[in-house]
């Protein structure tokens, strides 16, 4: 089965980290209702204040409309004062079951 992996990182502005989890987590209880969506999981490093949303699709479409959701352009409004820089990755997996 293939499926749409995206690791998001975000780098907060200094001293709005706290501003950004209630956003993440309303983000993340929506998404997580979405047709086609898998996983997605909103983690805070261990080794600095970088976030990282980490999702799994079914699909390219499902993707697409999740980027046209109320919820995802809300938290994307919303979070912009906070964001110093992100970084997206996009990519195409493939689940192996190696372990069976």
């Amino acid at each position: 089965m293939s499926f749409i992996v995206v690791m998001a990182r975000l780098y907060p502005k200094e001293g709005t980290e706290e501003n950004i989890i209630p956003l993440a987590e309303s983000l993340v209880e929506e998404t997580l209702k979405e047709e086609g969506n898998i996983d997605y999981t909103f983690l805070k490093s261990v080794k600095d204040s970088t976030f990282i949303f980490l999702e799994e699709w079914k699909s390219v479409e499902a993707l697409s409309k999740h980027l046209a959701s109320p919820h995802f352009k809300l938290f994307s409004k919303e979070s912009a004062d906070y964001v110093e820089d992100m970084e997206i990755k996009v990519l195409s997996a493939e689940e192996l079951n190696l372990y069976e």
